[in-house]
This record gives C-alpha cells, structure tokens and sequence, in this order.
C-alpha cells in the first residue's frame, strides 16, 4: 500500500515538473519571437509598419510595386518619405508614392503626393518624373480612367485642365510643356471649346516645333476645323488649312512612327472634300441662275472631276447634262 502511494506522489512530481519546464520553455520563445519581432523595425506587423533602415523601407516598397501591389506601394513608399524625411531616399520615395497612387486609380492621394513633394522642395530632383506623374495624371481625369471615371464631363475636364495648366506654368519650357498644351487643346475640344482648342494645338506647334506630338496636333487642328462647321459664313480657307493640316500629319506619321488615327484623318478629309464640292455645286447653280452658263459649266466639270467619290459628283454630272441640252 505504502509502495503504491509513493508511486502516485513521484509521479505527481514529475508532473508538475514537467509543467514547469513546459512552461519556462513557452515563456522563453514567446520573449524570443517578440524579441525578433521588434528587431524587425518598427511594429513591422502593425498598421503602421516601417523597416528600422530608409534602405530596407525602399526595398520593401520595391517587392510590393514589383509584384504589381500598386496601393500597399504606395503606402510604403509614402512612409519612407515621411518617417525617414531627412534620409536621400526620402524625395524619390514620395515620387514613387505618387505613381503607384496614381496606378492603383487613386488620384486625390497622389495629388497629395505630388503637393507634398512641391511644398518641401522648392527645387525638385526628380521633376521630369514628375511631371510624367502630372500629365498621366490629367490625362486619367480628361479620359474617365482610374477615379476620374467617377466624376461628371464637365468636372473632370475642369480637373484635369487644372492639372495641364499647372505643369505647363510651372516649367513652360520643360520636358512635358508640349504634352501639357496637348491636354489643354484635348480639354477644350472636348467641351466643344474647337477655337480654344485649335488656339492651344497651334501654340504647340509654334513653340515646339520637333514636338513629337506634332501629327498629333495637326490632326486635331484639321478635326476640329471640322467640328466647329457649319460656320454663318463658309470660309474657304480653313477647310484648306484643314486639308494642309491633314496631310501635314500625315507625312510627320510616317517620319516620326507617330502613333496616330488615320483612319480619323481619312474621314475628316473626306468631309472636307464633300464640304468643297458642295460649295463650288453651289457657286454652279448661283452662276447658271444669273444666266453666266460658262461659269457654271466651269465649276459643275470642277466637282465632277475634283470630288469623284462626293455624292456632288453625280449632281453635277447631272445639271450639266441639263445645261448642255438648253
């Protein structure tokens, strides 16, 4: 019986040692894992996770842009800059910042960005990758994309004017000028503003004269001509410009290997053709109406042979059959 009952208390000791031991062990990893846990950075786990270096804080945002999570890169890159403000990388952060926001379709935080980093550097090192920002930026909100797709015509329009406007007073003679003068010209045409727009495309064309978006500019000049008809008076001479401009684009297309419409530019010439051919119809009959028949005949063998293709061609073809026969 003793035996039995010593038995029971040695193995009741070895329990509770066990539990101790257990225990200990327990406690010890769990200082241990906190231990590596604050070695990590700053609360690299919680809400606010910054890395304990601007250089290990650049790599992370870097692997978060690099497998295309454009919002948590942003975040990242945004933290360097602001946690690590006096460090070197500090700038290219918040440049980074606002082109992942930009990416990720949220334009309000990367217009943040892009104040931020206006408001503390007076002279940016990093302006023409800032400005590519900028102008990606307008053309999201003139072109409904990311969050600007949430906005009303009329509001995006005046936002992304905002944006052009402001690139192109900040630095008239910079990288992206002419990209910002086409996105004002875009903008204006796009509110069915075709003077205020030809007047910025043309601006364009006389300030950056090797402009790679030159076809570009010409061929919504030519557009826009179009767009604005019927005028109170035809005027012969911008549905000529039109067709220069049209063919100017053209021959720029095929020097630069500009990326450009010709499918639309074929159709406005088209327009443009009909557009002339029913004028000179029309000085035809005004001429056979005061009895001047030679004239007429002039013009009527004008649309017939000039404008094939026009339904002109059929008309004239037609009322000079008529005059001959009188």
């Amino acid at each position: 019986m003793m035996e039995h009952m010593l038995r029971s208390l040695s193995f009741v000791f070895w329990c509770c040692g066990a539990a101790v031991w257990l225990c200990g062990g327990r406690v010890s990893a769990a200082d241990d894992d906190l231990a590596n846990w604050v070695n990590e950075g700053r609360w690299p786990r919680g809400p606010e996770a910054v890395e304990n270096t601007p250089e290990k804080q650049s790599a992370k945002a870097k692997r978060l842009q690099g497998i295309g999570d454009s919002k948590q890169a942003a975040e990242q890159y945004k933290r360097l800059g602001n946690v690590y403000s006096e460090s070197d990388l500090a700038e290219e952060g918040l440049v980074r910042s606002a082109k992942n926001y930009l990416a990720a379709g949220d334009f309000t935080k990367c217009r943040e960005q892009l104040n931020e980093l206006r408001r503390r550097y007076a002279s940016p090192s990093f302006l023409d990758e800032m400005g590519d920002v900028e102008i990606a930026l307008g053309r999201g909100f003139l072109e409904g994309k990311g969050e600007g797709g949430t906005y009303r015509l009329k509001s995006r329009i005046r936002k992304a004017t905002a944006i052009f406007q402001k690139q192109y007073d900040l630095d008239p003679q910079g990288r992206w000028a002419d990209d910002a003068l086409m996105g004002l010209g875009e903008c204006a045409e796009a509110v069915q503003d075709y003077d205020g727009a030809i007047k910025k495309y043309k601006e364009l064309l006389e300030k950056f004269p090797r402009s790679e978006l030159r076809a570009e500019a010409e061929g919504h000049i030519a557009a826009c001509i179009n767009r604005r008809e019927p005028q109170p008076e035809y005027t012969e001479s911008d549905t000529a410009e039109a067709l220069r401009r049209i063919q100017q684009a053209k021959e720029d297309a095929q020097t630069d290997e500009a990326d450009l419409d010709l499918v639309a530019l074929e159709e406005n010439e088209k327009l443009l053709a009909e557009r002339q051919a029913r004028k000179r119809y029309e000085q035809a009959l005004f001429y056979e109406k005061n009895l001047h028949f030679r004239a007429a005949e002039v013009y009527l063998e004008l649309v017939k042979e000039r404008y094939p293709d026009s339904e002109w061609a059929e008309k004239a073809k037609a009322e000079l059959d008529k005059l001959r026969r009188r």
